[in-house]
Protein backbone atom coordinates (compact mmCIF):
# COMPACT_ATOMS: atom_id res chain seq x y z
CA UNK A 1 0.00 0.00 0.00
CA UNK A 2 1.09 3.31 -1.33
CA UNK A 3 1.04 6.24 1.72
CA UNK A 4 -0.70 9.62 0.17
CA UNK A 5 0.26 12.69 1.41
CA UNK A 6 -1.83 14.66 3.79
CA UNK A 7 -3.08 16.57 1.12
CA UNK A 8 -4.45 13.44 -0.50
CA UNK A 9 -5.74 12.09 2.49
CA UNK A 10 -7.72 15.50 2.77
CA UNK A 11 -9.32 15.37 0.05
CA UNK A 12 -7.94 18.48 -1.36
CA UNK A 13 -5.43 19.99 -3.59
CA UNK A 14 -1.62 20.72 -2.49
CA UNK A 15 -1.41 24.32 -2.94
CA UNK A 16 -4.76 25.80 -3.41
CA UNK A 17 -4.87 28.14 -1.02
CA UNK A 18 -1.33 29.61 -2.35
CA UNK A 19 -2.64 29.63 -5.74
CA UNK A 20 -5.62 31.18 -4.94
CA UNK A 21 -3.78 34.06 -2.98
CA UNK A 22 -1.14 34.70 -6.02
CA UNK A 23 -3.66 34.56 -8.49
CA UNK A 24 -5.45 37.43 -6.84
CA UNK A 25 -2.34 39.31 -6.16
CA UNK A 26 -1.44 39.16 -9.67
CA UNK A 27 -4.92 40.33 -10.47
CA UNK A 28 -4.84 43.22 -8.42
CA UNK A 29 -1.10 44.31 -9.61
CA UNK A 30 -3.13 43.81 -13.47
CA UNK A 31 -5.80 46.16 -12.51
CA UNK A 32 -3.15 48.48 -10.87
CA UNK A 33 -0.72 48.59 -13.51
CA UNK A 34 -3.91 48.82 -16.05
CA UNK A 35 -5.19 52.04 -14.57
CA UNK A 36 -1.44 53.56 -14.21
CA UNK A 37 -0.84 53.21 -18.05
CA UNK A 38 -4.62 54.29 -19.19
CA UNK A 39 -3.94 57.34 -17.20
CA UNK A 40 -0.72 58.45 -18.27
CA UNK A 41 -2.05 57.56 -22.00
CA UNK A 42 -5.41 59.32 -21.66
CA UNK A 43 -5.20 61.75 -19.13
CA UNK A 44 -7.58 60.19 -17.53
CA UNK A 45 -8.48 61.01 -13.31
CA UNK A 46 -10.99 60.26 -10.90
CA UNK A 47 -12.13 63.88 -9.40
CA UNK A 48 -14.15 63.32 -6.37
CA UNK A 49 -16.63 66.24 -5.75
CA UNK A 50 -16.47 67.96 -1.97
CA UNK A 51 -20.00 69.56 -2.27
CA UNK A 52 -23.49 68.61 -3.33
CA UNK A 53 -24.20 71.41 -6.11
CA UNK A 54 -24.05 68.12 -8.40
CA UNK A 55 -26.88 66.62 -6.73
CA UNK A 56 -29.00 64.44 -7.35
CA UNK A 57 -26.93 62.39 -10.02
CA UNK A 58 -23.48 63.18 -8.21
CA UNK A 59 -23.99 63.46 -4.90
CA UNK A 60 -21.55 64.92 -2.28
CA UNK A 61 -18.47 62.04 -1.80
CA UNK A 62 -19.16 60.01 -5.65
CA UNK A 63 -16.25 60.64 -7.79
CA UNK A 64 -16.46 61.38 -11.80
CA UNK A 65 -13.78 59.51 -13.97
CA UNK A 66 -13.18 62.61 -16.13
CA UNK A 67 -10.76 63.36 -19.41
CA UNK A 68 -9.44 66.23 -20.64
CA UNK A 69 -10.95 68.15 -23.56
CA UNK A 70 -10.22 70.63 -25.87
CA UNK A 71 -12.66 73.88 -24.96
CA UNK A 72 -13.46 73.76 -28.37
CA UNK A 73 -15.05 70.99 -28.29
CA UNK A 74 -17.69 71.39 -25.23
CA UNK A 75 -21.26 71.76 -25.55
CA UNK A 76 -23.87 73.38 -23.55
CA UNK A 77 -24.71 70.29 -21.30
CA UNK A 78 -21.50 68.97 -20.67
CA UNK A 79 -20.32 67.95 -17.14
CA UNK A 80 -16.79 69.68 -16.72
CA UNK A 81 -14.04 70.64 -14.30
CA UNK A 82 -12.50 73.97 -14.40
CA UNK A 83 -10.58 76.26 -12.53
CA UNK A 84 -10.83 80.36 -12.47
CA UNK A 85 -7.79 80.92 -12.11
CA UNK A 86 -4.27 79.13 -11.59
CA UNK A 87 -4.84 79.48 -7.73
CA UNK A 88 -8.68 78.93 -7.48
CA UNK A 89 -10.26 75.23 -6.74
CA UNK A 90 -11.60 72.94 -9.56
CA UNK A 91 -15.11 73.25 -9.94
CA UNK A 92 -17.21 70.33 -11.08
CA UNK A 93 -20.57 71.92 -12.68
CA UNK A 94 -22.61 71.49 -15.58
CA UNK A 95 -21.79 73.89 -18.83
CA UNK A 96 -25.15 75.90 -19.03
CA UNK A 97 -23.43 78.75 -21.35
CA UNK A 98 -20.63 78.80 -23.98
CA UNK A 99 -18.76 81.95 -25.54
CA UNK A 100 -16.01 82.24 -28.06
CA UNK A 101 -13.04 84.46 -26.69
CA UNK A 102 -12.24 87.36 -29.01
CA UNK A 103 -8.70 87.44 -30.78
CA UNK A 104 -8.23 83.50 -29.33
CA UNK A 105 -9.89 80.89 -31.03
CA UNK A 106 -8.65 78.19 -28.77
CA UNK A 107 -10.50 79.48 -25.62
CA UNK A 108 -13.68 79.52 -24.21
CA UNK A 109 -15.75 81.69 -21.76
CA UNK A 110 -17.79 78.85 -19.74
CA UNK A 111 -20.83 79.89 -17.88
CA UNK A 112 -21.32 76.89 -15.56
CA UNK A 113 -24.28 75.77 -12.81
CA UNK A 114 -24.35 72.80 -10.37
CA UNK A 115 -27.45 71.04 -11.10
CA UNK A 116 -28.74 71.43 -7.54
CA UNK A 117 -28.42 75.37 -7.32
CA UNK A 118 -30.73 77.67 -8.75
CA UNK A 119 -28.03 80.32 -10.15
CA UNK A 120 -25.21 80.39 -12.50
CA UNK A 121 -21.51 80.57 -11.14
CA UNK A 122 -20.19 83.53 -10.29
CA UNK A 123 -17.91 84.53 -12.90
CA UNK A 124 -17.43 82.76 -16.10
CA UNK A 125 -14.52 80.23 -16.73
CA UNK A 126 -12.21 81.27 -19.67
CA UNK A 127 -10.16 77.92 -20.55
CA UNK A 128 -8.49 76.37 -22.68
CA UNK A 129 -9.04 72.92 -21.76
CA UNK A 130 -10.87 71.41 -18.91
CA UNK A 131 -11.78 68.44 -17.53
CA UNK A 132 -15.23 66.50 -18.89
CA UNK A 133 -16.96 64.23 -16.73
CA UNK A 134 -17.37 60.61 -18.55
CA UNK A 135 -19.47 58.87 -15.85
CA UNK A 136 -20.19 59.22 -11.75
CA UNK A 137 -18.83 56.69 -9.65
CA UNK A 138 -20.78 56.57 -6.48
CA UNK A 139 -19.03 56.63 -3.20
CA UNK A 140 -15.42 57.12 -4.70
CA UNK A 141 -14.77 59.57 -2.71
CA UNK A 142 -14.63 57.71 0.51
CA UNK A 143 -13.45 54.64 -0.33
CA UNK A 144 -10.22 56.93 -2.53
CA UNK A 145 -9.67 58.78 0.78
CA UNK A 146 -9.12 55.05 2.49
CA UNK A 147 -7.50 53.61 -0.26
CA UNK A 148 -4.97 56.27 -0.55
CA UNK A 149 -3.89 57.25 3.21
CA UNK A 150 -0.26 56.44 3.80
CA UNK A 151 -1.23 53.87 6.71
CA UNK A 152 -3.91 51.92 4.32
CA UNK A 153 -0.82 51.77 1.78
CA UNK A 154 1.74 50.49 3.90
CA UNK A 155 -0.50 48.08 5.67
CA UNK A 156 -1.36 46.82 1.99
CA UNK A 157 2.18 46.48 1.33
CA UNK A 158 3.43 44.91 4.18
CA UNK A 159 0.10 42.34 3.74
CA UNK A 160 0.76 41.55 0.46
CA UNK A 161 4.58 40.90 0.98
CA UNK A 162 3.56 38.56 3.95
CA UNK A 163 1.39 36.61 1.55
CA UNK A 164 3.73 36.47 -0.92
CA UNK A 165 6.34 35.51 1.42
CA UNK A 166 4.03 32.69 2.40
CA UNK A 167 2.50 31.39 -0.97
CA UNK A 168 6.26 31.16 -2.11
CA UNK A 169 7.33 29.80 1.12
CA UNK A 170 8.70 26.24 0.73
CA UNK A 171 6.66 23.23 1.88
CA UNK A 172 7.89 21.18 4.66
CA UNK A 173 10.47 17.87 3.38
CA UNK A 174 7.86 15.49 4.34
CA UNK A 175 5.29 16.43 2.12
CA UNK A 176 7.42 17.29 -1.30
CA UNK A 177 8.94 13.78 -0.44
CA UNK A 178 5.34 12.34 -0.10
CA UNK A 179 4.39 14.45 -3.18
CA UNK A 180 7.22 12.78 -4.90
CA UNK A 181 6.67 9.14 -4.20
CA UNK A 182 3.06 9.37 -5.11
CA UNK A 183 4.06 10.95 -8.41
CA UNK A 184 6.49 8.62 -8.79
CA UNK A 185 4.36 5.59 -8.17
CA UNK A 186 1.75 7.05 -10.82
CA UNK A 187 4.37 7.45 -13.31
CA UNK A 188 6.00 3.72 -12.47
CA UNK A 189 1.91 2.52 -12.87
CA UNK A 190 1.00 4.67 -16.32
CA UNK A 191 4.39 3.27 -17.93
Amino acid sequence: MTAQPRHARKGRRPGLAKDIVLVVAALLGLATVGWTVYAQVTGATIIVLKTGSMSPGMPQGSGALSMPADAAELEIGDVVSAKLDDSSPWVTHRIVGIDSVPGDPQKRELVLRGDANATDDLFPYTVEKVLRVQFPIPFAGPVLAVVTAPLFLGGLVLVIGLLVVWAFWPAPVEEIEEELALRHGRTERSA
